[in-house]
């Protein structure tokens, strides 16, 4: 009975992208993407965990087998009156020492903006990357450990294809409602759960049908799938041996060492 109801959940999903979803998978650059309002149930993204995902990468490479995303395609210009921007903005700025800018300058030259229903934390993941931003870890990495997220760049070839050409994405049309939103966002937290995946083509397919063993996932990899942000920047917090001082001042202090380390070097 519970593969019938997770069969259910995967053809609900599959007709709720067949329906609002342009017919093609397009490539979206990260710095074009921020979350949508409705993503994990309004709460957005934890910025912890995001910085996990960039270490992550700059220290074991840039995984091509990766959640496919899915975002909603927005004009430029209404993106940036939505309430999905000014969370984004308010968000930003009161992180601002570990995050990229945000300005309307980066949607200046462009049409379309986009909004992640899914893999919102591996779209700005590449972002801290592409911008080089200084990292939450700064305090914990030993100094001969020291990783500079924009390094990456130049080691990792398919990393440089994510960030420059973008990731195939499944876009979804700027109608799609909030509530259609916010119920693939919840179903696509579930896909490892469920098991199902995002295939290339941009359909879920149950993982059995499609001849791929079941990811087996760590305690905090599942977790992280069904936590609303605030209880995973804490899981994160824990996982990583981060402050929750620091993180409540905004990473300020381990901004400043980055920075300095950064002049000496100049």
């Amino acid at each position: 009975m519970a593969h019938d109801a997770d069969d259910g959940d995967v053809v609900r999903l599959n007709a709720l992208l067949s329906k609002w979803r342009e017919p093609k998978m397009q490539r979206v650059l990260p710095r074009l993407v921020i979350p949508d309002a409705t993503n994990r149930a309004n709460s957005g993204v934890s910025l912890e965990h995001a910085h996990g995902i960039a270490m992550s990468i700059c220290e074991d490479g840039f995984n091509e087998n990766h959640d496919v995303p899915v975002v909603v395609r927005e004009r430029a210009r209404d993106m940036l009156k939505s309430d999905a921007y000014r969370r984004w903005e308010a968000f930003s700025r009161a992180n601002a020492r570990v995050l990229p800018e945000v300005s309307a300058r980066t949607w200046a030259s462009r049409r379309w903006a986009y909004a992640t229903l899914g893999s919102s934390h591996l779209n700005l993941a590449l972002k801290l990357i592409e911008y080089d931003v200084p990292s939450v870890f700064e305090r914990r990495w030993e100094r001969s450990r020291r990783i500079r997220y924009g390094d990456a760049l130049t080691r990792d070839a398919g990393l440089r294809e994510a960030i420059v050409n973008g990731l195939p994405s499944v876009v979804l049309r700027s109608e799609t409602p909030p509530e259609a939103r916010r119920e693939i966002s919840l179903m696509l937290n579930r896909a490892e759960d469920v098991g199902f995946r995002i295939n290339e083509r941009g359909e879920a397919v149950r993982v059995r049908d499609g001849g791929d063993e079941i990811k087996e996932l760590t305690v905090f990899e599942a977790l992280s799938r069904t936590l609303d942000s605030e209880e995973l920047s804490s899981l994160a917090r824990i996982k990583y041996g981060l402050d929750l001082d620091d993180a409540e001042a905004g990473y300020v202090a381990d901004a400043a060492a980055n920075t300095a380390s950064l002049r000496s070097r100049l």
